[in-house]
């Protein structure tokens, strides 16, 4: 038997394809061959490494083209043009026609990118007899919208190991279909759904196969890159996180012996980077210290970089966790603050320490480490003010501005009760900016989002010492695209404007309020750039 799983390509303004190596599918390729060795599984990525091409926009996402209308040249750019990264759909058909599977299992990761997955489930069905049977948290969200549609034959829920496993001897003729934990399938023009189980126990897990896949597509400085997962779950109950609608409510970590195991494996590969992709990396300190001190102890020279881009709970670490991850080979920190506002964390339900996040940062950047920390724009019941106060907060800091326009995920806690539809899965992503509210609107989201470019490009100046505004903004820069940045910000100042810099000129982007950013930076009164100098910005607008 030939099983192929397959990760389809997806469309969206931007991409970050390092971000998506499919390790879940790695994962369910070792289960199948562990417990059963005479089937051949393989998985495709079809969406790292196959290039882009310009798609048009969604009928869903066209009020964009008021936010996106040109291809801004500019250190402050968003988006524009809306694209295809991954192989064309033609050529996934002609060659999963080619490879001539059994059973092709498709994963449906993150709900904007499920008509993608659709898309290569339809093409399944129109030129091979076989099964498809889609998985991952899409399906585990809206599990009887995507097995109603009649390209899938069969769709998994939660964790994919052990169902998977069952799944294929089913197919097989060894058990029943009612027997296969998590299942749902059609008999009878009826839809069915077998009861969710626990998976395999997380340490009798094998290490992932990334057997197949090619190193190109993910690297990270020009190192070979692999995904890692130590835990499986998070202890915490953001409502913005439909995490537990996959991985249930027990939050499981693996023994420090396998996961370091692990890492030896990916150094033998080639691998020369580690990215952590953990939901909660760092909750358990103890363990984790324990696995830097080993990792201290295995790389003495610093033969392998880790990071996690996934982001990491500030509320878990400590000064003697940070030395440690810094010796380890850690060289930056994601860091997810979302708000600096108490409310917000209540509502959200996010533990919270503003004292504990600025002493987390102070010894990250003490330490030499390049730090990033995401806030969230809009999430419901935030006020303006409130995102404006976390803004100019982390502007004081050595920190660069991660901001992530919110978005519904279906399933999270926040969307209990809300009647979601295809068009608000469509709109399930960062560049869609769908949050308004009574407290904002859309333009006030989009002109926070141009807000954090700007003061990030400040943050990144080389400047030897403290600074007036002024000198930035009347002083000429070696650098083209920096000098560039300070002509945009020198008209924000005088004119009040912000342009686009395209290759017709400067066009005025009517989408930016100009007084909100002003707001932005008064409340700021100095940026701090990433080497620690400050930019006194109080005297910005008359610049």
């Amino acid at each position: 038997m030939k099983v192929l799983l397959v990760q389809p390509p997806v469309r969206d303004f931007y991409d970050t394809d390092i971000r998506l190596q499919p390790i879940g599918l790695c994962y369910i390729k070792s289960a199948l061959r562990e417990h059963l060795p005479e089937v051949e599984t393989l998985i495709r990525d079809y969406h790292a490494g196959h290039g882009r091409k310009t798609v048009p926009i969604p009928e869903e996402l066209s009020y964009l083209k008021e936010y996106y209308p040109v291809a801004d040249k500019s250190p402050f750019s968003t988006f524009h043009q809306y694209y295809h990264f991954g192989k064309s759909f033609d050529e996934i058909e002609a060659e999963i026609n080619d490879i001539a599977p059994d059973l092709v299992g498709i994963s449906s990761l993150f709900t904007p990118y499920y008509r993608e997955a659709l898309e290569i489930a339809e093409r399944v069905k129109n030129r091979l007899n076989v099964p498809v049977v889609m998985g991952g948290p899409h399906v585990s969200e809206v599990p009887h919208e995507v097995l109603t549609l009649p390209s899938v034959d069969y769709v998994i829920l939660g964790e994919g190991e052990r169902p998977m496993v069952e799944f294929v001897r089913f197919l097989l003729g060894q058990v029943k279909v009612e027997d296969v934990p998590n299942l749902g399938y059609k008999r009878d023009n009826r839809l069915h759904f077998n009861p969710v189980m626990e998976n395999y126990p997380i340490e009798e897990l094998t290490i992932p196969d990334l057997g197949g896949l090619s190193e190109g597509p993910y690297q990270l400085a020009g190192k070979p890159l692999a995904f890692m997962i130590t835990s499986r779950g998070c202890p915490h109950r953001c409502s913005f996180c439909s995490v537990h609608t996959t991985f249930g409510n027990n939050y499981r970590r693996r023994p420090v012996e396998d996961v370091i195991e692990e890492i030896k494996q990916r150094h033998r590969e080639g691998r020369r980077v580690i990215d952590f992709e953990d939901d909660n990396l760092t909750f358990y300190k103890d363990e984790f210290k324990e696995l830097c001190r080993r990792l201290i102890e295995l790389f003495p020279e610093r033969q392998m970089e880790f990071v996690a881009m996934n982001g990491i709970s500030y509320m878990s670490l400590d000064n003697e966790l940070l030395e440690l991850m810094s010796q380890a080979g850690f060289t930056h920190l994601n860091l997810a603050l979302v708000s600096s506002d108490k409310s917000v964390h209540e509502t959200t339900k996010r533990p919270y320490s503003l004292n504990a996040y600025a002493k987390v940062v102070g010894k990250s950047f003490q330490l030499g480490l390049k730090i990033v920390s995401y806030q969230i724009l809009g999430l419901p019941d935030e006020s303006l003010p409130g995102m404006v106060r976390t803004l100019a907060f982390n502007s004081r800091l050595p920190v660069l501005l991660g901001a992530s326009p919110f978005y519904l995920t279906p399933k999270s806690p926040i969307a209990i009760g809300m009647d979601l539809t295809g068009e608000d899965y469509i709109k399930a992503r960062l560049t869609a900016m769908a949050s308004d509210s009574d407290l904002f609107t859309r333009d006030d989201i989009y002109t926070l989002f141009i807000t954090t470019r700007t003061i990030n490009f400040l943050k990144g100046l080389d400047i030897d010492d403290d600074a007036d505004i002024n000198e930035i903004l009347n002083k000429s820069w070696p650098d083209k695209r920096v000098n560039i940045g300070i002509e945009l910000l020198r008209d924000i100042g005088r004119k009040g404007v912000l342009f686009f810099y395209t290759s017709k000129g400067k066009i005025q982007n009517k989408k930016f309020k100009t007084e909100l950013f002003r707001h932005v930076i008064r409340e700021a009164g100095h940026i701090t750039c990433q080497n620690g100098r400050r930019i006194d910005v109080g005297s910005f607008f008359s610049a």
